[in-house]
């Protein structure tokens, strides 16, 4: 199959959760269906770019509404038991498969696979030289970035620094197996990875 790149407009995706910047925010209409122009089974990336922000607002505006209730405490607990059915929620909607997943994983289920971590490679390259990544179409799967600001932090920060005690304490009992500490801001934290079902 023709490899076929097509880079995203707009800014990165809001999210506590995946600690993207924010971005305007999606309609209700805006991929509610697959094109008719779609080929080979694969909607174009403008489509699948909004199924990632669809997605990334759920689980964004959630996370926001359990730090607000019970600080970040409080969020990790959520995110614990629902942030994979929400995202696997949008995956039905669409008929797509959407994961959200990382080389430094805090979740297992969220390991990047060798495909995965290939952009995640190029993408860390592209910060290192002052590119921000934007979204990709490749041989059926559409990526697209995963950025941290400074509310990432907050989980994802450093331990005696921007992360609490607490919270860190919390994230060793939840995730024992965690990876995802140590971040700072403007920093790869994974990628959205979308998959068109047959």
């Amino acid at each position: 199959m023709k490899k076929v790149i097509i880079f995203a407009a707009g800014a990165i995706l809001i999210s506590a959760l995946s600690c993207q910047k924010e971005q305007t925010q999606v309609t209700e209409n805006t991929a509610t269906e697959i094109p008719a122009e779609k080929k080979q089974g694969i909607p174009d990336g403008e489509i699948l770019k909004n199924y990632a922000a669809e997605a990334q607002q759920l689980l964004g505006s959630q996370l926001k509404q359990k730090i607000a209730e019970g600080g970040p405490e409080n969020a990790l607990e959520f995110c614990n038991i629902n942030a994979i059915p929400l995202t696997d929620s949008i995956s039905k909607k669409y008929k797509v498969t959407i994961k959200r997943v990382s080389d430094q994983y805090r979740n297992p289920d969220n390991a990047a696979n060798p495909s995965e971590l290939a952009v995640i490679t190029t993408y860390k390259a592209m910060l290192a030289a002052g590119k921000m990544p934007e979204g990709l179409l490749k041989d059926g799967y559409y990526y697209s970035p995963i950025v941290t600001n400074a509310m990432c932090l907050q989980c994802h920060g450093t331990p005696g620094k921007e992360l609490a005690e607490k919270t860190h304490l919390k994230i060793k009992s939840l995730y024992p197996q965690d990876k995802a500490t140590g971040y700072g801001v403007d920093e790869l934290r994974g990628i959205f990875s979308i998959a068109v079902n047959p």
